[in-house]
């Protein structure tokens, strides 16, 4: 319940520290040249260049701005009233659904529920503590020369798994001849009540690319954790608005006694 209260607080707090950006409508950095005025911004098109979307991908993919990678999150964000609900299907018949709403052009708001055994004949098995609130606020936009920042909170995590809580986000995006690769990293803790930085701080690395509407993403989760990192690694394809995905959880045996499992995600991407 405490740590209800604390994300209800943070994100209430964020909100109130977005809310003169978006009046402002305040840009951080250069603004986007180059490669991202090859398209307009009004074409209607996924690939439009907007403020939350990197300066690059616009030109290089019809592949979705990336909220995340697998389960790293990046900086990057969604527009005002943009909408995206994912639905992930996991081992033992669980589903982790998570649902994104744009309140500004740097800040959205979610919500993430965590039903296990909700596929099969086991009883359904929810706790207070497997629906959590979601937020994600831009401190600085994608240039050609600085990364994206962003600061949010998460959670819950499949089956029971260690929150995420609040996190710091960083991506940089590199264009290539055939595609681009964005690389993102960041810092979390699910401790935000008792926090000490030589038990609770994890670490992420993630890599992900896309070649028109297929898209790939390899990371490295929850790094600093005393049973070892978790490897993950997943292909997607965009049927614009819907995303299809396989994802494959724990390679190559980092942590000890945990198999390889695979998942199964539907994304929406629309308009409120």
């Amino acid at each position: 319940m405490i740590r209800v209260h604390l994300a209800l607080a943070w994100a209430l707090l964020a909100l109130g520290l977005c809310a003169p950006l978006s009046a402002a409508d305040l840009e951080i950095g250069a603004p986007a040249s180059g490669l991202a005025e090859a398209r307009p911004a009004d074409s209607g098109s996924s690939g439009a260049v907007t403020a939350s979307r990197p300066v690059h991908m616009a030109v290089s993919s019809d592949y979705p701005v990336r909220i995340d990678a697998g389960d790293v999150p990046t900086a990057y964000g969604l527009e005002k009233y943009d909408l995206r609900v994912d639905l992930r299907f996991y081992d033992g018949g669980g589903i982790l659904t998570k649902a994104y709403l744009g309140i500004f052009q740097r800040f959205f708001l979610g919500g993430a529920a965590d039903l296990r055994a909700a596929i099969g004949s086991g009883a359904l098995s929810m706790t207070r503590d497997d629906a959590q609130l979601l937020a994600r606020l831009l401190l600085l936009l994608e240039d050609d020369d600085i990364p994206a920042v962003a600061i949010g909170y998460d959670g819950p995590a499949y089956e029971h798994g260690p929150a995420r809580g609040l996190y710091l986000a960083v991506s940089k995006e590199f264009p290539t001849s055939l595609a681009y690769v964005q690389v993102h990293g960041g810092l979390n803790t699910g401790q935000v009540d008792q926090f000490n930085v030589e038990h609770d701080l994890r670490g992420s690395l993630a890599i992900t690319t896309a070649i028109h509407n297929v898209g790939l993403f390899s990371e490295l989760d929850e790094i600093m954790e005393p049973v070892g990192p978790r490897w993950n690694c997943g292909a997607e394809v965009n049927f614009d608005p819907i995303v299809v995905a396989v994802e494959i959880r724990d390679l190559g045996a980092i942590r000890p006694d945990t198999p390889v499992s695979r998942l199964l995600r539907l994304s929406y991407n629309g308009r409120f």
